[in-house]
């Protein structure tokens, strides 16, 4: 694991061994019982009407593990977690891999988790005291004041802050608001399964600070969504770097998805472990192939917005989750817009734009887990500051899908028309970003606020809803990252919906173009193989 920010602190490591260890065991297709599942018993009511203005369904991921093979496992040793999208546990356990494999035929694969553990909290004192101040320069760098001032603060829009911890966060006098106003939501820890968050790192009480914080008696400072409700979860073992972590981020990204969130951050990041044999190489770096990868594209066919810091290791390249095809990876700008020299690069693997944007990551105001405001380096905060702003977009624009608002801060940013891997597209427009939402305008008579293309991401096939009624046909055209023609089909408009097959597409970003009498709409799809 990596939390995503650059800081001051002192590492002592003692290894220690075991007769037992940590197993994710990874469960065989087909292996639930889905005929009978009432769906609405796993997540809230919140949860589903996030998915109906989205136009998502329930799947076979949305299912819960089979709890005969629980129960059969749960004799082997601890179960630590369970996931339902990944179809997998965290088995603590004596038994080998094999005696495992042998005695049950629902094991898909097992991984063996390594740990090493650390003695000292290696996320300290990750700010420096400066003067106070305001983090209206960070605002504006968005043009988030433009939203702020329409009254878009991110009222009623529930977010999610995966961490490492929490430290004083109940306590300091910035976040007296969340707590006060009852805006906080869940809390979890996955990592000993409990609900205790606060007395651990205090990275992501300032990670929070950047989208909730706010001190107005005086005017001291104001987070990107300061009206927000939160769910705070600690999905990071301080005392190791496994790939447990990830399965633990998957876990947490479940529950946000049954609670109803909208929007969640991870300013963590995945590349190096302990063992190095449990290493990622960049060419897992697919958006595909990592267990945090896995996780964060079903969140997006959930229609989550997920956030993701892409990492401080610049100029080397981005972490994972950041590369997942479902992720919004966000690299890091200073004051003026110049990128950060830690700030990790892209592209992704296959050749992706990563990261996808910038935000202030540069000195960046926060306030730390003692309660005083100061400024810290990192794309962990970049992270938080797109969040809050990206909460406050869906505010002003409820019934958008997730990749209608990627799209929308993507088209808004500063270097749309020649994206790289140093800053991807550049910095966002919220106020650009808004009207792109918020147009009316469309194919003839149709408005395009009726525009429905799902699932997101996409696999074998994709859905086009809304089309308008008009004697004229509609054409569809696909376009790779390269700009060349890669799928066409005219289509009937009297139908109101239209089934477009994507089977020969590989996994990827492309350009959807609908054409009617002269009028063209524009939309992006992601492909997941």
């Amino acid at each position: 694991m990596k939390i995503l920010s650059i800081v001051l602190f002192t590492i002592s490591v003692a290894f220690i061994s075991s007769a037992q260890d940590t197993k994710i065991v990874f469960l065989k297709e087909g292996s639930k019982q889905v005929q009978t599942i009432d769906y609405s018993q796993f997540v809230s009511p919140r949860s589903i009407a996030r998915r109906e203005r989205q136009g998502i369904g329930f799947d076979e991921l949305d299912a819960p593990v089979n709890k005969e093979i629980l129960s059969l496992l749960s004799s082997e040793g601890e179960l630590k977690n369970v996931s339902r999208w990944l179809n997998a546990v965290a088995l603590i356990t004596f038994s080998s891999v094999d005696q495992l494999m042998a005695k049950y035929d629902f094991i898909e694969r097992i991984q063996v988790v390594k740990h090493s553990k650390s003695s000292t909290d290696k996320f300290a004192n990750e700010t420096k005291s400066l003067n106070y101040g305001m983090a209206i320069d960070q605002v504006e760098q968005l043009n988030l004041d433009c939203l702020h001032d329409l009254g878009f603060t991110g009222a009623g829009i529930y977010v999610g802050v995966i961490d490492a911890g929490f430290r004083n966060m109940d306590t300091i006098a910035y976040f007296d608001s969340v707590y006060i106003e009852n805006r906080l939501l869940d809390e979890y820890n996955f990592v000993d399964n409990n609900a205790t968050v606060y007395g651990f790192s205090g990275h992501g009480t300032a990670v929070s600070s950047c989208i909730a914080g706010e001190k107005l008696a005086p005017a001291e400072y104001g987070g990107t969504g300061v009206d927000v409700d939160l769910a705070l979860y600690l999905s990071e073992d301080v005392g190791s770097e496994t790939e447990i972590e990830e399965f633990y981020l998957v876990t947490a990204l479940e529950r946000a998805d049954s609670v109803g969130i909208d929007v969640v951050n991870i300013s963590l990041g995945y590349f190096e472990y302990d063992d190095s044999l449990e290493t990622h190489l960049y060419s897992d770096l697919d958006g595909l192939s990592t267990i945090s990868a896995v996780g964060v594209n079903i969140a997006a066919t959930k229609g989550i917005f997920v956030a993701n810091s892409a990492g401080n290791s610049g100029p080397s390249n981005i972490s994972t989750p950041c590369d997942a095809i479902g992720s919004f990876c966000v690299g890091a700008v200073n004051e003026v817009g110049d990128l950060a020299g830690f700030s990790s690069l892209g592209p992704a693997a296959d050749g992706r734009v990563k990261p996808d944007v910038v935000a202030r990551g540069r000195d960046t105001w926060l306030i730390g887990q003692s309660g005083q405001l100061g400024q810290s380096n990192g794309t962990s905060f970049s992270s938080p500051v797109l969040a809050g702003a990206t909460a406050c977009l869906i505010q002003a624009n409820p019934n958008r899908t997730v990749q209608e608002v990627m799209d929308a801060i993507r088209a808004s940013s500063s270097q749309f028309n020649n994206p790289d891997e140093f800053k991807g597209y550049g910095i966002p427009d919220f106020c650009i970003a808004n009207d792109i939402l918020s147009a009316s305008n469309g194919l003839g008579e149709f408005n395009e606020e009726n525009l429905l293309i799902y699932p997101v991401p996409a696999g074998e096939v994709v859905f086009i809803a809304g089309l308008p009624s008009s004697n004229s046909d509609v054409s569809i055209s696909v376009y790779n990252n390269l700009g060349e023609l890669v799928l066409s089909e005219i289509v009937s408009a009297a139908n109101a919906q239209v089934e477009l097959n994507i089977n020969e597409l590989s996994h990827g970003l492309y350009n959807l173009f609908l054409s009617q009498d002269n009028i063209q709409v524009r939309r992006s799809i992601s492909v997941i193989k």
